[in-house]
């Protein structure tokens, strides 16, 4: 039997009656005193189905299938990547397990791998439940914030009506996948060590082993691949009668997939020596006699840690690991506290919640730093595009995390200045893979650069990086060929080999230059080539519309290596129109291409269509069916992302009422839940086969990053502002039924609270701090704002509606009508501005700009056009 000295329980904290009434009185006097609180109860999900579920800290990652509350497999972080994972096949690992639990009483073993039960989660912790006549269980996971550990904690309650022995065993397997390369790692030793001694007994003054000694159990790779890493755990609360750090596996890979279930649950205290290393486990076995309604308690701290501080580790977890979980619990909310986006709709205000909170989880520990990754358990790599994909909505309400990326980016390229794709572990030390010139990854770093820049005004961060903005850009167009880009991938994924020209790349490149121009302007860079740039953004834009465009399909097209047009509609097609490069006409036709070829309407949006990418493996030169089957992933699977843009193509196209149910429907937790096979996730990618019941609906990766950064950001185009290469320019809309928008909005680097109100589609009152400003243009002399009022309604003065030039400064003097705003861009630029009024405009300063006013709704629309000098100032009178 196992010498109950060398474990301890941990004591338990009193929760007297006089504790609860006070923290309840106090709640009942002043609600906001807990406001984490609240927001962790808005956050919760129940969930009772069929689901996948991630969740995880900097340091590890879970990942659990079918509603089981039995892991399948982690990911380790720190001190480098590595998992336990025994699936043979990617797309089956829903059904390979890493770990065993039983629970036994009146000699019935009942093995809870396969069962279903409902949970309580939230994107950093998850509570499985269940309950029969006999019994009620309880599994929660919970993760420490600031050391590579969670924690396991069992509870199993006496339902019946009679005194029970309950014996609970667990068995997590230790045997680890290498990053990257994934090779078996198996031969490892193990011992048990005294990890924590309290002080002596103040009333006997002697130490007391049974209740004052813990002992944490090690399991130790020694090898280089790995970095030494040690696995430990250590038992906080009821203590094991028996242990074991034998596996139950003979050999790795399993054959199959119930490896646990011939076992009597009988263990040895068994260690591996050094020397003679083995397949190891965490093996556990817990007894203890229930009362009726009595409950045992077990929680198990897991972590990982190099071999020199696994003891130092594994001790401060077990006398921390209370504060830590809060303190991770605490983290979590307060940066969804400090990201405020409500719209009064409780789908889409919940989904943005649950949205800040996973920016907040799904980071990383690599390489002596937490950096963004795509999802809590799968994954290894920093992804250079998930990380910019994701920052475009983060520069609206997180300055701080998009310049610590595109830092984290150059500090990562090579030196010539190229920046890296991905970042990762491999085998025995850090590897960049570099984006080469055909990578969309410079296209979408010199858009996410200028959206700093256009947020925060941060020049001299800016002037830093350029370089590496110029060399993108640089190396990007060596790919244009009459004036389209030329790409090997068909549409926005990294596989397939076919050389040819491409929509979505072409789209890409005309809006990068955009930007650069942008850059450039506020910069003062290249002054002598803005006007080449602009031309040659232009001529990607006339190319694309005069070249890809089909009337035949009503969609853009790309064509092969061979000359011979590529009839397939892809999802990237969709972002010429959210970046204006198509006239309203062609706006209009595709976005009703897209919904009648590529929408689902009950998942969302195929990537493709035809599905016929299994039989072109040999022409596009895939790796196997890596583009997967029909309906599944690449090959027409419903990608987060390919959602967004289609919401952001019908924004583009003025249905914004559109855009607002389909992204409620197809976008939003609540909504994916309600959906065909629907369950909580923000996911990677979804299945929509309709032809197969079983699996239409259902997801892949329930936790991805970018999921949350596309809807943030479609939020933020639907009811806050238009998109816009020069300044943050206010397109607000109210939904019908709905009074008040309300969120963060950073502008010129200043962190604004803005609220949106009244209705109708023309702007009443647009103040900065109380001044009223005849602009929804925000001009850069206005720094340090706290909090911006828009209120929609009835035209009272004339206002700046849009213009593609910086704006400094602008202002409306009543006594002369006047309407006076400056400007600046660069030489040459064919500005236009649109100005709204109730009076059509008599003047205007300088003579040599255009101008045309039309009247619509009882207003005047008033478009101005005029070539741009350095710096210019423009003067209407009504």
């Amino acid at each position: 039997m196992y010498n109950s000295n060398s474990f301890s329980k941990s004591s338990s904290y009193n929760r007297g009656s006089l504790a609860i009434f006070t923290i309840l009185l106090l709640l009942l006097m002043n609600p906001c005193l807990f406001p984490q609180s609240n927001t962790e109860n808005k956050l919760k999900v129940n969930y009772k189905g069929d689901a996948q579920l991630e969740t995880g800290s900097s340091f590890v990652g879970l990942e659990f299938h079918h509603n089981s509350p039995v892991i399948e497999r982690i990911s380790f972080y720190y001190p480098v990547s590595n998992s336990v994972d025994l699936s043979n096949d990617y797309w089956k690992r829903d059904s390979s397990f890493i770990m065993a639990v039983a629970i036994k009483t009146d000699n019935r073993i009942e093995w809870l791998n396969h069962e279903k039960y409902s949970f309580t989660s939230t994107p950093y912790f998850v509570s499985y439940n269940s309950i029969d006549k006999e019994k009620q269980v309880q599994i929660s996971y919970n993760f420490l914030k600031n050391k590579p550990a969670y924690t396991v904690t069992y509870e199993i309650t006496n339902k019946s009506p009679r005194k029970k022995s309950f014996d609970l065993y667990t068995d997590l397997e230790a045997n680890l996948k290498s990053s990257h390369t994934y090779k078996i790692k198996d031969k490892a030793w193990s011992n048990s060590e005294i990890i924590y001694a309290s002080p002596l007994d103040s009333a006997s003054g002697e130490l007391r082993p049974s209740i004052n000694r813990v002992m944490g159990l090690f399991i130790h790779y020694d090898d280089p691949e790995l970095q030494n890493v040690s696995l430990f755990t250590v038992n906080k609360s009821e203590l094991p009668m028996a242990f074991s750090t034998r596996s139950v596996l003979n050999q790795i890979p399993v054959t199959k997939n119930d490896w646990w279930s011939n076992n009597d649950l009988t263990l040895n205290n068994e260690i591996i020596n050094k020397g003679k290393e083995g397949l190891s486990a965490f093996r556990y076995l817990y007894r203890k006699e229930l009362a009726p309604g009595e409950k045992m308690t077990v929680i198990q701290i897991i972590g990982t840690a190099k071999s020199e501080e696994a003891h130092s580790i594994a001790e401060y977890s077990f006398l921390n690991c209370t504060k830590e979980i809060t303190d991770y619990r605490d983290y979590v909310l307060g940066y969804v506290n400090e990201n405020h986006f409500t719209t009064g709709d409780n789908y889409i205000d919940k989904t943005v919640l649950w949205s800040d909170a996973m920016l907040a989880v799904n980071k990383h520990y690599i390489d002596g730093s937490v950096q963004p990754m795509p999802c809590p358990a799968e994954y290894y790599f920093y992804f250079t595009h998930d990380v910019l994909l994701t920052n475009l909505a983060a520069v609206n309400f997180d300055l701080a995390r998009v310049k610590q990326d595109l830092s984290f980016i150059t500090s990562h390229a090579d030196k010539n200045m190229v920046i890296p794709h991905a970042y990762y572990w491999m085998d025995s030390s850090f590897v960049t893979e570099y984006a080469d010139s055909d990578n969309w990854n410079h296209f979408w770093f010199v858009i996410a650069a200028a959206k700093y820049l256009l947020h925060s005004g941060d020049k001299e961060f800016m002037e830093t990086i350029f370089p590496y903005v110029k060399k993108s850009i640089s190396m990007a167009l060596s790919n244009k060929h009459d004036d389209l880009m030329w790409a090997l991938r068909p549409d926005w994924w990294d596989i397939g080999r076919n050389y040819g020209p491409r929509a979505y790349m072409t789209i890409l490149a005309a809006k990068s230059l955009r930007e650069f121009i942008y850059i450039c302007s506020v910069l003062g860079k290249e002054t002598d080539q803005l006007t080449t740039y602009s031309q040659t953004s232009l001529n990607l834009e006339q190319a694309l519309n005069n070249k890809l465009w089909s009337n035949d399909q009503n969609y853009l097209l790309n064509y092969f290596a061979d000359g011979s047009l590529d009839k397939h509609y892809y999802i990237g097609s969709l972002l010429a129109s959210h970046f204006g490069l198509l006239n309203q006409e062609r706006n209009e036709k595709l976005n009703s291409t897209a919904a009648k070829i590529l929408l689902d309407k009950k998942t969302g949006v195929y990537s493709v269509f035809p599905m016929d990418f299994h039989k072109l493996i040999d022409y596009l030169k895939f790796s196997g069916n890596e583009a997967g089957d029909e309906y599944h992933y690449i090959n027409g699977g419903i990608w987060t992302h390919g959602n967004a843009w289609y919401a952001l193509s019908l924004i583009s196209a003025g249905k914004k009422s559109d855009a607002f149910s389909f992204i409620k429907r197809d976008m939003t937790l609540n909504g994916i839940m309600d959906g065909p096979n629907g369950q909580p996730a923000m996911y990677e990618v979804r299945y929509g086969n309709y032809k197969d019941q079983n699996i239409y609906g259902r997801i892949d990766k329930p936790q991805f990053m970018w999921a949350a950064g596309w809807y943030l950001y479609s939020l933020y185009n639907l009811f806050v502002f238009k998109e816009n290469d020069w300044n943050i320019s206010f397109d607000p809309w109210i939904p019908e039924n709905q009074k008040t928008l309300a969120l963060n909005l950073t502008v010129n680097g200043s962190k604004t609270f803005t609220t949106i109100k009244g209705e109708g589609k023309y702007i009443q009152s647009v103040k900065l701090d109380g001044k009223e400003l005849p602009s929804v243009v925000i001009p850069a002399s206005e720094i340090n704002t706290k909090e911006i009022k828009i209120i929609l309604g009835t035209v009272h003065t004339p206002y700046l509606k849009e213009i593609n030039s910086v704006l400094k400064e602008i202002h409306y003097d009543s006594d002369r009508k006047s309407l006076k705003f400056s400007l600046s861009s660069f030489i040459g630029n064919k500005i236009t501005a649109r100005v709204v009024s109730t009076e059509k405009p008599k003047s205007i300063n300088p003579t040599s700009a255009k101008m045309i006013s039309v009247k619509q709704d009882s207003v005047y629309i008033t478009t101005l056009t005029f070539t741009a000098s350095n710096e210019d100032l423009i003067e209407l009178i009504f």
